[in-house]
């Protein structure tokens, strides 16, 4: 039985970084179902150009001091977004995702945990709203 366990998770790897991209865009909007008003919002370009327009507005003033991407991550950190924010829920998500083979070690763990607003940020940066969003 543990043979087969760990055979098992030996097959379960890290995915290449546009598959686990794809990954993270479709879990972060899956978190996005209504607007501040309460609305329904179901398309992906809707959802993608409410985090912009929500960014821009309640962080837009940050960009021109630190830059669009470091405003990204401390706009993120600050649970903007109704995303994993707990170091374990963290790992486990970048397990899910497949941006990191299941079983880390415990310096991998810190690694994906201290890094993690930056990365999100990052693949938030990478969606495409919309002009005027």
């Amino acid at each position: 039985m543990f043979n087969e366990s760990r055979k098992e998770t030996k097959n379960m790897t890290k995915l290449h970084h546009t598959e686990y991209k794809k990954n993270y865009k479709n879990y972060i909007l899956s978190t996005i179902e209504e607007d501040s008003e309460g609305k329904p919002i179901t398309t992906e370009q809707e959802k993608i150009n409410y985090i912009f327009n929500r960014f821009n507005s309640e962080y837009g003033w940050n960009i021109e001091r630190v830059g669009k991407f470091k405003a990204m991550s401390e706009w993120l950190s600050g649970l903007a977004l109704n995303i994993e924010f707990y170091n374990d829920a963290i790992v486990d998500l970048a397990v899910k995702m497949g941006s990191i083979d299941p079983n880390p070690s415990e310096k991998l763990k810190d690694k994906v945990a201290a890094n993690y607003w930056d990365f999100m940020a990052n693949v938030i940066l990478g969606f495409k709203p919309k002009k005027g969003a």
